[in-house]
Formats: C-alpha cells, sequence, structure tokens
C-alpha cells in the first residue's frame, strides 16, 4: 500500500483469534501485518470474531492481547480499536466488563431476520449502554435476504427487497457503518442510490418487516420459546433451549459456521449427542416439541 497516499484511505486490520494457536503471537502477528501492507499505521484494528471458542483466552492476560494492541494505540499504530463478535449475550458480556471502555466500535451480525433470530436486539442494546457504536456485517446474510421468495416480496411492496434491509438498519441509531458484499458494478450503484437518502422505517413497515422474518424463520425448525422447563427435566442437565435455537439457526443457513462452532466449544457431555432419548423433555414442552428425535436430526446434520 506504500505507493499511495497514506491519507486517501482507511485501512483496517484484525487479531486472527478465531485460531487459538494465533493467541501467544499477537505482537508477532501485529508486526507482519504492518509489514505486509507496507504501511506505519492502521486506522481501524479489531479483536477478530469474540465468540464462545476464543473468550477465555482474549481474556486471559498471560497472551498480552488487550494489553499490547493498547500500547500500540497510544504509539499511533492503531487509530480505533475495536471487535467484532459472533457470540451470544453471555460472551459479548464478558467481553465488554473487561475491555468495554477501550472498545470505540463493535462489528456486529445485524439485519433484519437476526433481530430475534439471533438476538441481536439485546445485543444492541447492551452495546449501547456502554456507548459503543455499530458497524454491520451480514446486513442481506450472505446475498440471502437480497433474494426472498415471491411471497415475501410481495409483502414488501414499495421498495426492493435490498432496500427494505437497509432501511431496517437506517433505523436503528446506533448504527454507524455498514459493510456490504457487492459483486457487480449494479449492486454497487444500487446501494448508493439507496444510501443517498436517510428513511427510516416507520412503525408500520417494522411490524411488516418482522412479520416477514417470523415466517421466514418459523418453516425450519422448531417453535421453542425457550420456557425452560425442559432442563428441569433432564438427567442429563442439557441447555436444551440453546441447542434447539443452534438447531433452527443450521436449518435456516442449511449449515452454519456459527453453530459448529459454538458446538464445538461444548464438553461431550453438554453437546446434542449426550441426550439418551429419555423423552422427560418432551412430556413437560408446551410445544410439544419431540426433543430427542430433534436432537437426534441435529446430530446427523453436524455429521
Amino acid at each position: 500500500m506504500k505507493k499511495y497516499d497514506r491519507s486517501s484511505f482507511y485501512l483496517a486490520d484484525k487479531f486472527p483469534g478465531y485460531d487459538l494457536n494465533n493467541m501467544p503471537k499477537v505482537q508477532e502477528i501485529f508486526e507482519k501485518q504492518l509489514e505486509k501492507c507496507q504501511v506505519e499505521y492502521f486506522d481501524f484494528y479489531l479483536f477478530h470474531n469474540v465468540c464462545e471458542k476464543n473468550i477465555d483466552a482474549y481474556l486471559d492476560e498471560k497472551y498480552h492481547i488487550h494489553e499490547y494492541l493498547m500500547e500500540q494505540k497510544k504509539k499511533g499504530r492503531i487509530r480505533h480499536l475495536g471487535f467484532s463478535s459472533h457470540g451470544d449475550l453471555p460472551v459479548l458480556k464478558r467481553f465488554l466488563e473487561a475491555y468495554g471502555e477501550d472498545m470505540e466500535f463493535c462489528q456486529l451480525q445485524l439485519n433484519y431476520l437476526d433481530w430475534d433470530f439471533q438476538n441481536a436486539k439485546e445485543k444492541v442494546a447492551l452495546l449501547k449502554t456502554y456507548g459503543i457504536p455499530i458497524w454491520v456485517m451480514e446486513p442481506l446474510r450472505g446475498g440471502k435476504l437480497a433474494r426472498i421468495d415471491s411471497e415475501y416480496a410481495h409483502a414488501l411492496e414499495g421498495k426492493t427487497t435490498i432496500e427494505w434491509a437497509f432501511r431496517f438498519l437506517q433505523s436503528i441509531p446506533e448504527v454507524t457503518m455498514v459493510l456490504s458484499g457487492m459483486s457487480d458494478s449494479n449492486q454497487l450503484l444500487e446501494n448508493i442510490h439507496i444510501w443517498e437518502k436517510d428513511q427510516p422505517l416507520n412503525k408500520k413497515e417494522m411490524e411488516t418487516l418482522f412479520n416477514v422474518a417470523h415466517d421466514m424463520t418459523s418453516k425450519t425448525g422448531v417453535p421453542c420459546t425457550a420456557c425452560h422447563y425442559c432442563t428441569s427435566h433432564c438427567p442429563k442437565g442439557l441447555d436444551i433451549p440453546r441447542l434447539l435455537s443452534l438447531y433452527n439457526e443450521h436449518c435456516f443457513s442449511n449449515g452454519s459456521f456459527i453453530t459448529t462452532m459454538v458446538i464445538g466449544t461444548l464438553p461431550a457431555d453438554k453437546k446434542p449427542s449426550a441426550c439418551i432419548g429419555c423423552h422427560s423433555c418432551e412430556k413437560v414442552c408446551p410445544q410439544n416439541i419431540n426433543i430427542p428425535e430433534v436432537l437426534k436430526d441435529f446430530c446427523k446434520r453436524l455429521d
């Protein structure tokens, strides 16, 4: 990048915490990143993918990750420090309790479908208490919200499906930046056209959008309401609502790195495969979900 005027662009990079082998190498990795880009500083730098898999390591002081990155910020080699997260709410809380006062932005998977489906609403509320702006990733959920079924497109009249998704994000004051993947110049021009105006959705439009989202997600998976009646009757102590939530995500996404990542962090006696099929949970489920069969199917899908 050294052949370009450094004031003419912003450059972002991230510490690759998705691989636990990288945790002891924060200095080595950071120096190599600057060297490869041939610049003296990053405008934005992130703790990458804070999640169930790596939260303990990120908070472990023996790796000096937070300490080192804060030191680079003081030296001007990082202009703005933040983090990205696909973790659930408890993970987000732990990270913010430790480092929240030093975070300047959070990159979060946020769209109208995940507002409830992935508990994004509560994550946004939590970040608001810390005064941390939100950068949006997956605004169209990997393009899924740009190509919705015709029955839903008909319900979302008056705007393109892409515009509905972006106007939803304009309705959330905490959102200050949106990362949108674009494959060609037509998509780029369409995005620019939409974002030329700030037009948040009104109450009726929001209700319409959430109804569509609920219908889309309810057609796959199971109707668990997380009442937790099942957990008090499970002899294995499984967190059944959490497992069913992951199952729904896996079904809707036709396979999801989020589910495999989270399941991989669970001890063997808390995974779906630990279910012994006693059906005690099913007997108290208000939704009459055949939980043992669902967990069995989850195991098959996870292979």
